[in-house]
């Protein structure tokens, strides 16, 4: 659309909804930051007869695999927080997503306005 490329007030809302991508991207980042990283596993361990569950997190710190054991009363607010990490991994690949695409509307019809 070579009218829609040309007119200003459209390439200031791209510009302005790509600012907006960016800031809601470093928002997200900062949030996953404080939230919990790695995977909840349950391993079972049998002992005279009986079954019991053990809930332990799995993650990565560097090299290094470190398994932590999850007592049954902290369990309820771990997984309420890896769930919101995962909501908020989800939003953040959207908005990359979604950047990305403007960035290119952006780049397309830059190179278009100095090219004439």
């Amino acid at each position: 659309m070579k009218v829609a490329e040309k007119d200003g007030p459209i390439q200031g809302l791209l510009e302005e909804e790509a600012k907006r991508c960016r800031d809601v991207m470093a928002a997200l980042t900062d949030k996953l930051a404080q939230l919990p990283r790695g995977s909840l596993n349950v391993r079972k361990k049998s002992y005279k007869g009986k079954q019991y569950l053990y809930h332990y997190l799995v993650a990565r710190e560097g090299a290094k695999v470190i398994n932590k054991h999850i007592p049954d009363n902290e369990l309820p607010e771990l997984q309420k927080s890896l769930e919101q990490r995962d909501k908020c991994r989800r939003e953040f690949l959207i908005y990359k997503k979604r950047l990305a695409y403007l960035d290119k509307l952006l780049r397309k019809s830059q190179l278009k306005t100095r090219r004439q």
